[in-house]
């Protein structure tokens, strides 16, 4: 037993045969003569555990005993006598000794006694430090019955809920009720706690004051040994200052600061969404590509704080010809773009463009000064002029253009006759079927630099494709070609297998370098790929088949890869528990869920290059990736920083804490051959002088 006893008895023959039955069951053993000199050595020593005789001199065992419990009364004593006094056993149980043996002592009962106190002072103790944590959590905790009335409380609730103790004893949790969630909100809750003796989730509660906030919200049932639920116990913390940060950085991150109006990535996440709710459903959508005409002049001529003025007041007038159910965004300079869903979506896309223009020509007064530009406007209509958004947009783009060929100022529907882009499609469809048999996939590799220690913590393995036509594509550009064909999963398998001959290289070219020192892989993983994935064990053993230690391996993944994607995030979870790590690619492109920060088994985040490009341009870019950064760390996710091109967007990220970066400013994306050379000539460190 892991224990230290202290041993106080006059006679030094029991003295001795207590020392030995005690010697091989405990940790340390020490002994005193009397009950001053066990005090006193109490005092300094501190045991676990205490056997003290009754009648000794100077100071007896009962009394030693009362000094000690009333200093810790959490010390067991063992009290070993052969006295049968009345009076004694009746000071004994006044002074809360722990147990009685009797003289001559059994070693057997003794060895009994201390295996029962020892269990004792683990539980006081155990609740003493279960107490503590009540008591100075900073998250509220509330306990109640099966009837749900609150039996606890602690300080944190007090605070948050500003109810006292008082007030809240003998009561329900629905004192805290907001009014907020209905009946099916509860009756899944209680589902939950009945059938997993759990519940956790976002819940909206009322404090004392009126005020309503948002709570984090975990309960969990206690069931006592062979018996039902007895207990509730529920833990929360205010997350009031959570959500307006989430809100503030998903501002920042999807309106354009200049107009107000959706950036690009919000607009791209709103029409994605209408795509899929038209599929369902059927209906049409007309998507407008507007550029403004003699723009560029006006902003020459007087200067960009002038034609930013003439921007957003061109963006207000555009806003107003728009209905509450269409969406319209600035694309970037003077470019928008707008969806339109309607079933007549041809004449309502015709009657809105002339809206536009008209609105837009009108006179700009601005600083005393009056100006005119126009507009022209090229119009795609969903399911005719493509299927998914960038068909769209593509084709509207092309009626853009033939708008201002026809002399600017109007609209144009797009042509069916122009089908150069569809034939580029139907060849690339057929390159890629053959690009497989035909060796045309091959890797680059794209460093990702330690911000900290300056070394090359990971590759990342980007798929490139060499066309038939002798240009060779990055994957933005043929994936989803790919996806559509079905060949995602071959294409996955080979870029792992290519991926971990390159490693196994930098082993070979490097034998003295420690295998922890040695860079890990990234590789990038679509939804199809995600939810396609299989068995995890077959993963694993593709992975040990090349080499490849789990825990060397990144997944990362665009957040619209799990997004819907059940199978996919059960194989998240599942790859996760097995070792691999995974990263979320293009953070802040999509729609921005911070809640999905805590739902997947994440270890780093990649913010998207549109913030990272503007860092030394756009104060909004600035603070948003300042707070991304911070945001993360709090999480205690890794940060990484793609497309750092310059040394001034390095020096931010390095002094706002972000973890590692990836970019041109380290080099372009390298043959597997120059991985080496690379490596050994170290040039990225020269930016960290």
């Amino acid at each position: 037993m892991n224990a230290r006893v202290l041993v106080v008895e006059d006679d030094a023959i029991t003295r001795v045969q207590l020392r030995r039955m005690l010697s091989h069951i405990v940790t340390e053993v020490r002994v005193a003569t009397d009950g001053a000199e066990g005090l006193a050595l109490w005092r300094e020593w501190r045991p676990d555990l205490v056997v003290a005789d009754i009648m000794m001199p100077v100071m007896n065992g009962l009394d030693m005993s009362r000094a000690i419990k009333e200093e810790e009364p959490e010390t067991q004593i063992i009290v070993v006598s052969s006295s049968s006094e009345v009076e004694h056993l009746r000071q004994a149980l006044d002074i809360g000794i722990d147990r009685y043996v009797s003289k001559p002592v059994d070693e057997r009962l003794l060895h009994d006694a201390i295996g029962k106190c020892l269990r004792d002072l683990r539980r006081l103790r155990d609740l003493r430090m279960a107490r503590l944590v009540f008591e100075a959590a900073g998250e509220g905790v509330v306990v109640t019955d099966t009837k749900g009335t609150i039996l606890a409380v602690n300080p944190a609730f007090c605070e948050i809920s500003g109810y006292r103790e008082d007030e809240a004893l003998g009561q329900t949790p629905a004192m805290l009720s907001s009014g907020h969630h209905d009946a099916e909100f509860y009756r899944h809750m209680w589902e939950s706690l009945r059938g997993l003796g759990r519940w956790s989730g976002e819940i909206l509660n009322r404090r004392k004051n009126g005020e309503i906030y948002p709570e984090w919200l975990s309960i969990v049932a206690v069931d006592e040994p062979g018996m039902h639920t007895t207990r509730y116990i529920g833990l929360f913390s205010d997350i009031t200052e959570r959500k307006r940060e989430e809100e503030r950085i998903r501002r920042l991150a999807h309106y354009d600061v200049l107009t107000g109006l959706p950036n690009r990535i919000l607009f791209g996440d709103h029409m994605q969404r209408s795509l899929a709710r038209l599929h369902r459903r059927g209906g049409q959508m007309a998507v407008l590509y507007l550029d403004l005409d003699r723009f560029k002049p006006v902003n020459d001529n007087y200067g960009h704080a002038f034609g930013d003025q003439v921007l957003s007041e061109a963006a207000r007038r555009m806003a107003a010809c728009m209905r509450d159910t269409d969406t319209i965004s600035r694309r970037g300079g003077d470019e928008f773009v707008a969806t339109l869903e309607a079933q007549d979506a041809k004449d309502t896309a015709a009657l809105v463009s002339r809206k536009l223009i008209e609105a837009i020509s009108q006179p700009y007064l601005i600083e005393g000064r009056q100006v005119s530009i126009g507009a022209s406007i090229g119009v795609a209509i969903y399911p005719d002029d493509g299927a998914d958004a960038e068909d769209l947009l593509a084709s509207a783009d092309a009626a853009l253009y033939t708008a201002k060929q026809d002399g600017r100022g109007d609209f144009r529907f797009y042509r069916s006759e122009d089908q150069r882009a569809v034939e580029a499609r139907l060849s690339l469809d057929d390159a890629l079927r053959r690009g497989l048999t035909e060796d045309r996939f091959q890797l680059r590799y794209l460093p990702e630099i330690c911000l900290r220690h300056g070394r090359v913590d990971r590759l990342e393995a980007l798929l490139r494709f060499r066309h038939p036509e002798g240009e060779i594509m990055d994957a933005r550009h043929f994936m989803s070609h790919a996806e559509k064909l079905g060949i995602t999963q071959d294409l996955g398998r080979l870029t792992l297998r290519e991926a971990a001959r390159a490693i196994a290289a930098l082993s070979t070219a490097f034998p003295k370098l420690p295998a922890a020192s040695r860079p890990g892989l990234t590789l990038d993983l679509s939804a199809q790929q995600l939810a396609g994935m299989g068995d995890v064990q077959d993963v694993l053993e593709l992975l040990r088949s090349n080499n490849l230690p789990a825990d060397a391996v990144t997944f990362e993944f665009p957040e619209s890869a799990v997004t819907g994607n059940e199978t996919g995030l059960a194989n998240l979870h599942t790859l996760a528990e097995a070792g691999l790590q995974f990263a979320l690619d293009d953070f802040g492109a999509g729609f921005c869920s911070f809640s999905l920060l805590q739902q997947l088994p994440l270890t780093a985040i990649k913010i998207d290059l549109f913030f990272i490009e503007e860092i030394e341009t756009n104060p909004q870019s600035r603070e948003l990736v300042a707070a991304l950064i911070a945001f993360t760390k709090r999480l205690g996710i890794r940060t990484i920083a793609e497309g750092v091109d310059s040394p001034g967007q390095l020096a931010f990220l390095r002094e706002n804490g972000c973890d590692a970066a990836q970019g041109f400013l380290f080099g372009e994306p390298l043959a597997a051959e120059e991985l080496a050379p690379y490596l050994r000539e170290r040039r990225w460190l020269r930016w960290f002088d």
